[in-house]
């Protein structure tokens, strides 16, 4: 039934779900069943979930329909390109990397050169605590398709859109603040920490974060920082200054405090005014004209 190009945790966890759905038949490749030191730890793998080898990515493309390329961003591209020839109309091409909206792209234009259909899928969550049922996001010409195919095993499928990389976009953006998020804990926790004022610190955040359903925190945030992000950049300069002192790296509030300088050279308070917008798209849009507009500067300036 399914064919997984790459056997990495990705395949590893999804294939190991299916089998416990009872899917049956279900074959791989991974570059690493070649390697002498690595091989037997792949093939033990694969044999645990019943899944059974293959000599390369050609012949699971040639004895599988559905496809799932389950390997590292930067090789996707090259997983495709190495089945390309051997892909058919009636071959379903389901890249699960997290490589850009333009590569999975770029792999669309080539599964439809043999008029099969493909799939850009962004896995939302854990492997190893969902497996299968990973919340997954997918787009492309073969998304029903293959939502239609895998819903009776229990995956947890969005259908975004039938363009290629709209599911990779949502997926890139979301790491923006979930990766963002980490980074920034992992300084202030740091420092907190240092200071033995943690506890106290946690608190009084996680008061503030709960006291509001999310979106109307995110209005709250982005629509406040519109007015007031030069004085809140003015108040970073002391956190800076803290952390400073106990030499702690500080790159993520220096981050934060060059965004709202940003912010401030826009113009956003004298746009709005002084007053609070209503939304945060509000607040969104205004500086896209802005920043159009001191593009437009630029290049006037520039002739």
């Amino acid at each position: 039934m399914i064919g997984f190009i790459g056997f990495g945790e990705a395949a590893y966890e999804m294939a190991k779900g299916l089998t416990q759905e009872g899917v049956t038949g279900i074959i791989a490749y991974d570059p690493l069943l070649i390697e002498q030191d690595m091989s037997h730890i792949i093939k033990e793998k694969m044999t645990a979930v019943g899944v059974v080898p293959c000599a390369d990515a050609k012949e699971v493309a040639m004895k599988r329909s559905l496809l799932i390329a389950a390997v590292p961003a930067q090789f996707a591209l090259a997983a495709c390109e190495a089945v390309e020839d051997c892909l058919t109309a009636s071959h379903l091409y389901v890249d699960v990397s997290a490589s850009s909206p333009t590569v999975k792209k770029t792999i669309a234009e080539k599964v439809a050169k043999s008029n099969g259909k493909s799939v850009d899928a962004a896995m939302l969550g854990p492997l190893t605590v969902n497996q299968h049922k990973v919340p997954m996001f997918i787009s492309g010409d073969g998304a029903h398709e293959f939502k239609k195919r895998m819903d009776p095993y229990g995956m947890n499928i969005t259908v975004v859109s039938e363009q290629a990389g709209d599911a990779s976009s949502i997926k890139l953006m979301r790491s923006i603040y979930m990766k963002g998020t980490a980074a920034l804990l992992i300084e202030l926790m740091e420092a907190s920490r240092e200071l033995k004022v943690e506890d106290q610190v946690l608190a009084s955040i996680k008061e503030t974060m709960e006291a509001v359903p999310f979106e109307q925190l995110v209005n709250q945030l982005v629509t406040g920082t519109s007015i007031h992000s030069e004085r809140r950049s003015i108040e970073l300069e002391g956190s800076l200054e803290l952390l400073d002192q106990f030499s702690i790296n500080s790159v993520m509030t220096q981050a934060s405090k060059t965004k709202l300088d940003y912010v401030s050279q826009l113009g956003l308070r004298q746009s709005f005014k002084g007053k609070r917008p209503s939304t945060w798209q509000d607040v969104i849009d205004e500086m896209k004209v802005k920043h159009q507009a001191s593009k437009a500067g630029e290049y006037h300036a520039s002739k």
